[in-house]
């Protein structure tokens, strides 16, 4: 994010790219950006993504520096949201679907987004506080059509069964007695 220009200059390309091939009505560019420690800056980066032709932006409610141990601070993700012209998405902490609800009515932002939480939870949006079995089939399956590489494979599936590092309060498929086991 302290490459204003260069973020900018990569969107202008992006789109420039998207309509030489007829997709700009299919194909949106987006960025998802972390706060700075003063949130002047952040907004100063926000327009100048705008002004590129960003189409949305996601905002991760925490320094980069930030351990994600620590919350992500709404408050600052509502308080950019308020700055933007384009739709806003809030990230971070967001492992059930009550978090998402949270982060929504909190924010006034137009989406939520998850990543370990939908990592853990593919079905995390269908209102499943834990993984269910049938995603993890669903998986399997894209995969028997469509391989990924091997490492990738038993990265998600072993996010989606229970990893050491899933979220506290969150169920797990095959408990950390089992996964030893």
């Amino acid at each position: 994010m302290h490459q204003r220009e260069l973020v900018s200059s990569m969107i202008t390309s992006s789109k420039t790219a998207l309509q030489s091939l007829g997709l700009e009505q299919k194909k949106t560019v987006s960025v998802k950006i972390r706060i700075h420690k003063d949130l002047r800056d952040t907004v100063d980066f926000i327009r100048a993504v705008e002004k590129a032709g960003v189409d949305f932006i996601t905002i991760h409610g925490r320094m980069r520096s930030t351990p994600s141990s620590k919350p992500v601070s709404l408050e600052a993700i509502k308080l950019l949201a308020e700055h933007c012209t384009v739709p806003v998405l809030s990230n971070g902490d967001v492992f059930t679907l009550s978090d998402a609800k949270h982060h929504a009515k909190e924010t006034g932002v137009d989406g939520v987004m998850s990543a370990r939480g939908l990592l853990q939870n593919p079905a995390l949006f269908k209102g499943y506080d834990s993984c269910p079995w049938e995603a993890v089939e669903v998986f399997m399956n894209h995969v028997m059509k469509k391989p990924i590489p091997f490492k990738l494979v038993m990265h998600h599936l072993t996010e989606m069964v229970g990893s050491d590092r899933s979220q506290k309060g969150m169920g797990t498929l095959i408990s950390k007695e089992e996964r030893k086991g």
